[in-house]
């Protein structure tokens, strides 16, 4: 049995020899205008690394660098990294708007690499009045189903 555990850490160090990960708690994000959303995220990467930057961004085209949302025009104020830029990467929207449904994603550059998670999406309802309870209900799910 010893020998048994120490090969299992050997392998979990071995396989995750560079330890890069970026973790979101929720996948699909459904909330009402107006209100505040916190996209909860954890990151990981090996301890001989340092952080340089840590940022949210919503677009990116390969070959060109990730815009850092918070210097992005109709986001400031608006949103707030909640992160620690050690492990946590929470993203914080208030107010929400019809504007700011969109894919996010989290990106941290440390002395040596470049990562970015999968995208969160992000969908915001407009006025609940002027959803039919069938489409209420199907939201419902679809967040359900990802949690």
């Amino acid at each position: 049995m010893r020998q048994m555990v120490v090969i299992l850490i050997l392998s979990s160090c071995i396989s995750g020899q560079n330890c890069w990960s970026v973790t979101y708690t929720h996948q699909r994000i459904c909330a009402l205008k107006g209100s505040t959303v916190d996209i909860s995220c954890s990151y990981t990467y090996p301890s001989y690394h340092q952080i340089k930057t840590a940022f949210w961004f919503t677009e990116w085209e390969s070959g060109m660098d990730a815009e850092d949302l918070s210097s992005v025009p109709g986001y400031e104020g608006h949103i707030e990294y909640l992160g620690d830029n050690k492990s946590d990467c929470t993203l914080r929207i208030t107010d929400l708007r019809l504007s700011d449904i969109a894919g996010y994603r989290f990106r941290f550059i440390t002395s040596g690499e470049k990562i970015h998670g999968s995208t969160v999406s992000l969908a915001v309802i407009g006025n609940l009045s002027l959803i039919s309870h069938i489409t209420l209900v199907t939201l419902i799910r679809a967040v359900i189903q990802t949690q």
